[in-house]
């Protein structure tokens, strides 16, 4: 028995908790918070339309890193069951064939979206100026989706083989190097929206080469060899991880509708308006994702294992540790509105006053948000990819779009209510599922 398989298996759950969870919330923050702080800076050195810009630009962006995000969580889950059964051969042929497949798949989406994305921001509404602005920051980005969408792959399985610290060692150095690029960009040399798109790029670069090396040199418990079953592993990674896609590509896909819907009813600024919340977001979400991200290993370990009450005793440590993120996330937020909008832009008394209303209507998402991702994250663990995959469609799009075209009526004010609403919609139905998997597992008693 390896180390890692050990330390998934043996370990007290609560003392699993703070070795593992605490520090993947941390490191999945860390890797994440360059976006926001990235749009930050770009809002206060280059101003209201290139953060406009870089906000209608950042779902499209985002869907390609999804695409390898979903190589990467479908693969987790299906390596993590193999060694939790002692097959490690099979783990590391899917190993291989994921880093490959995200690679290929995030490239071509990246060439998609930039054949696209003037079209796609055309229709959404922008003006000329407004348009260049996204379009400079989306092509420069996509350039280097070859590379960059790895860190994302590679961040997965370095906490498969229990290098759970030196995934948060990375995550930061990430973060460091992202924000170093940024200011010697913008601030030192005063240049524009593309060369924050680059700053952040050559960060994720230099981070994926120094992740990659412990697994090129043979250091990990998983590593490279010439796959033989390639298609069947390419089913069951697209089979475990399209929930985790839908949920990011149904999100963008709404947010472009969002940010449509926002910029023909409210203008540029409420398009800024949104795009601070989104940002605010992509910080606390990360956080959840950490939590359960971090611990998927250890459910997946146990659960293959046939230890089942052990891996449910992990989950409840996990969302009770999402609900208290939430809750201080919707206190902060409800709290401190203004200062929180100003980190983001400067603006005149009438739009800040706008932006405090909004921001404290859309912070009450926080409420009830942690029971929806904990049963989507705990069925798409042990395996149960249908009942992550309608959690991850009913979060991320059917219950948006349904919000949208009943609250659209209402204008900007309506809108600022899709997100709690859309929240409680899917807390209940999160719970409805839960009650049907207990009620089946008592009649299979």
């Amino acid at each position: 028995m390896t180390e890692e398989h050990k330390f998934f298996l043996e370990t007290n759950p609560t003392k699993l908790f703070f070795k593992a969870a605490i520090p993947g919330a941390i490191g999945m923050i860390a890797s994440n918070i360059y976006f926001s702080v990235e749009m930050l800076l770009i809002g206060r050195f280059l101003g209201q339309t290139a953060f406009a810009g870089g906000n209608l630009a950042n779902p499209l962006l985002l869907i390609a890193y999804a695409v390898a995000d979903m190589i990467a969580v479908g693969s987790s889950i299906g390596i993590s069951l193999r060694l939790g059964k002692g097959k490690k051969e099979d783990a590391n042929e899917m190993f291989t064939t994921a880093v490959l497949l995200s690679s290929i798949l995030s490239t071509l989406t990246a060439v998609l979206l930039t054949l696209t994305g003037p079209y796609i921001f055309s229709l959404m509404g922008a003006d000329d100026e407004l348009m260049k602005e996204a379009i400079r920051y989306l092509g420069t980005y996509t350039i280097f989706i070859p590379i960059t969408c790895l860190v994302f792959v590679f961040d997965n399985y370095l906490r498969i083989c229990g290098w759970v610290r030196f995934s948060m060692v990375m995550n930061i150095v990430l973060a460091v190097l992202c924000l170093s690029f940024e200011l010697l960009f913008l601030w030192v040399f005063d240049l524009g929206i593309g060369y924050a798109a680059l700053g952040t790029s050559l960060g994720m670069s230099i981070t994926c080469v120094i992740c990659m090396i412990p697994f090129i040199r043979g250091k990990m418990s998983l590593r490279f060899v010439k796959p033989k079953h390639v298609l069947a592993s390419i089913r069951e990674m697209f089979s475990q991880g399209l929930p985790n896609f839908l949920n990011n590509t149904s999100g963008r896909i709404t947010s472009v509708l969002m940010n449509t819907l926002l910029l023909r009813i409210g203008g540029e600024t409420a398009v800024s308006i949104f795009g601070v919340f989104m940002n605010i977001d992509g910080i606390i979400v990360p956080g959840m994702y950490g939590v359960f991200d971090s611990l998927q290993p250890a459910i997946g370990y146990n659960w293959g294992a046939g230890r089942k009450d052990r891996a449910a005793r992990i989950a409840v440590r996990c969302t009770v540790a999402l609900a208290i993120l939430c809750l201080i996330c919707t206190f902060l937020l409800e709290a401190f509105p203004g200062s929180i909008f100003s980190l983001f832009l400067t603006t005149d008394e009438g739009e800040l006053s706008l932006a405090v209303h909004a921001i404290r209507l859309m912070a009450l998402t926080y409420i009830v948000r942690w029971i929806s991702y904990s049963g989507q994250s705990f069925s798409s663990a042990i395996g149960k990819s249908g009942e992550a995959t309608l959690l991850s469609i009913c979060n991320a799009l059917i219950f948006p779009i349904l919000m949208m075209f009943i609250l659209k009526d209402s204008g900007v004010e309506g809108l600022w209510l899709v997100t709690p609403s859309v929240a409680v919609l899917s807390a209940v139905a999160a719970i409805l599922i839960y009650i049907m998997r207990i009620r089946r597992l008592m009649k299979s008693r």
